[in-house]
């Protein structure tokens, strides 16, 4: 490549790339990007993705690679579906939370799997949007599920909850029942301050699928072992997120992460 093509280039990625990535780490413009920490997660990405005027050419491609990779987030799961302003014109629904788990992943490496993850979702009965509610909604999942760190038992069997009336509809996978109480009770206890009905609510469903052995599939000669199903693990509070409806994007209530953008409260 000629010099002034590698220049040009380069030029680029600090004029228009480095635009985007801060305008996707908004949330932390107030710390100088001198200073920027290499302890704090969020504050690490943004300083190895910002091109400079030193960069070689082999380190500007390394932070377009991490940009597209990890922060726009194609190294994750393959997500189907359908684009979010597509589902907002097709659907109407209420107001929903969405709260994320997630395994530590040297503890799933040590399995052999990737790490297990949890969403438990469940509707927000409001619909006046204002700073105040919102913020009073992350306060109260930053004081349920962050301090301390909540967490609880993922498994393989299925338990439901379903409590009409109140509009729950839980549908959780757990180790045990305890497990299950456990993360459905600190839900509800979000906005209804009440005892769930565990005896005529709650509902137990078993079947006689062996989880324990994932299987193979053999493709042209060779054997591939399929992804683990319901691995048993311990899942922790990572972030949560609040879906409004003719929104497309969700609000980030909370995150642990250090990896959302413009979080309500930080964990």
């Amino acid at each position: 490549m000629a010099r002034q093509d590698v220049e040009f280039f380069q030029s680029f990625c600090r004029r228009y790339v480095n635009r985007a990535i801060r305008e996707f780490f908004r949330d932390i413009d107030d710390v100088p990007e001198d200073s920027l920490s290499v302890d704090s997660p969020r504050q690490a990405t943004k300083k190895l993705l910002l091109h400079l005027d030193t960069d070689t050419m082999t380190l500007t491609i390394g932070r377009l690679l991490f940009w597209w990779l990890e922060t726009k987030g194609l190294l994750d799961e393959v997500i189907y579906g359908i684009p979010s302003t597509d589902f907002e014109i097709s659907n109407t629904y209420y107001p929903q939370v969405q709260l994320h788990f997630r395994e530590d992943k040297y503890l799933a490496s040590t399995n052999n799997r990737r790490p297990a993850s949890s969403r438990v979702s469940y509707r927000w009965r409001e619909t006046d949007y204002t700073t105040t509610n919102i913020n009073a909604l992350a306060n109260k999942i930053y004081a349920d599920f962050v301090s301390p760190v909540f967490f609880y038992q993922k498994g393989r069997t299925l338990y439901t909850y379903n409590d009409l009336q109140l509009g729950y509809q839980f549908q959780v996978l757990a180790d045990s029942e305890a497990d299950a109480k456990k993360i459905i009770e600190q839900t509800i206890r979000l906005q209804d301050e009440i005892e769930p009905d565990w005896t005529d609510k709650l509902r137990k469903h078993e079947d006689n699928k062996n989880y324990a052995t994932p299987g193979t599939v053999r493709v042209m000669g060779e054997t591939i072992t399929k992804p683990k199903r319901r691995p048993i693990a311990r899942v922790e509070f990572q972030y949560a997120e609040l879906f409004i409806p003719g929104t497309t994007k969700p609000l980030i209530l909370v995150d642990r992460t250090g990896t959302k953008p413009r979080p309500i409260r930080i964990g």
